[in-house]
This record gives C-alpha cells, sequence and structure tokens, in this order.
C-alpha cells in the first residue's frame, strides 16, 4: 500500500517538482544578474509608449538616466502603471556597466521576487498532491493512519 501511495504521489506531483525547479533556477539566475548589474543611477520617468504585443496593450515608461557620464533615454522592458509612477516619477536604475541598455528599476516586482510565482504554485500543488495522496489511501485504499497504532508500532520496534 505504501509503494501505491508513493507511486501516486510521484505522478500526481511531477510536474510541480519540475516547475519548483524551473522557479529555483529562474530565481538564481536573475539573482546572479542583480549581481552583475552592480551600478546604481538615479533616474526619472519621462513618457510613456504604448507596446501592442497580440491582442493586449501595455504603457512602457521611457526612462532617463546618466550612465559613465552620458545621458541615456532608453525603454524598459516590462510594462508599468502609469497612475503608480506617472511622468516625472524618479526611480532607481540598475545597468550593466558593459551595456547601460540593460537595465531595470528597483522595486519592479519582475526583479525583486524572480519564479516566485512559479515556486509558490510548486509548493502549493505539492502540498495538495500530498493531501490527496493520503485522502485516497486512507479512504480509498483503506489504509490505516491511526495514531495510536503508528505510535505503538513504533515504540516496540524502538525497544
Amino acid at each position: 500500500m505504501l509503494l501505491k501511495m508513493l507511486f501516486f504521489f510521484a505522478v500526481a506531483s511531477w510536474m510541480a517538482w519540475i516547475l519548483l525547479i524551473i522557479g529555483l533556477r529562474t530565481r538564481r539566475e536573475l539573482s546572479d544578474r542583480k549581481e552583475r548589474e552592480y551600478t546604481r543611477a538615479a533616474g526619472v520617468i519621462v513618457e510613456y509608449q504604448t507596446s501592442s504585443e497580440g491582442r493586449f496593450t501595455f504603457m512602457k515608461p521611457v526612462v532617463e538616466f546618466t550612465a559613465d557620464g552620458q545621458k541615456l533615454r532608453l525603454l524598459y522592458g516590462n510594462s508599468m502603471s502609469q497612475d503608480k509612477f506617472p511622468p516625472g516619477t524618479e526611480v532607481d536604475v540598475r545597468y550593466d556597466v558593459s551595456d547601460p541598455s540593460h537595465f531595470h528599476l528597483e522595486g519592479d516586482p519582475v526583479f525583486e521576487n524572480p519564479g516566485g510565482g512559479a515556486i509558490r504554485v510548486a509548493v502549493i500543488w505539492i502540498v495538495a498532491s500530498l493531501l490527496l495522496t493520503v485522502f485516497l489511501a486512507v479512504f480509498v485504499g483503506g489504509a490505516r493512519f491511526d495514531i495510536g497504532y503508528i505510535w505503538r508500532r513504533i515504540s516496540r520496534r524502538m525497544r
């Protein structure tokens, strides 16, 4: 019965384990990337440009900041709320010294919690798979999960 339970748990949660690995790897890659992007600069959101991708329209800010004495005006890759960050808002910019066009804004959730969504979904999925496995083992498979019974068996073996 235990082998059947473990097999069901493995089958029910294999995709979650893959998702967990992807989330952790994403977190590691982006934290390494943050280490390389160690230079900070003060920037200003100058304007917003509309970007269409498929059926969706995004508002992407144009950020102006100074890197190595050169004033840059670049389009940010992620969309932001124009209400939350109106034009003229000062922002902290982190950019790569070797390529200042590769930058991100401090406080952007994509960079603050990389892979966080995948990790949360994977952990919830794994816990749900475990609970479903125990439920099926007890109520469908007839497994015996009496705590007193389990404790007596463990204590007998320890003597």
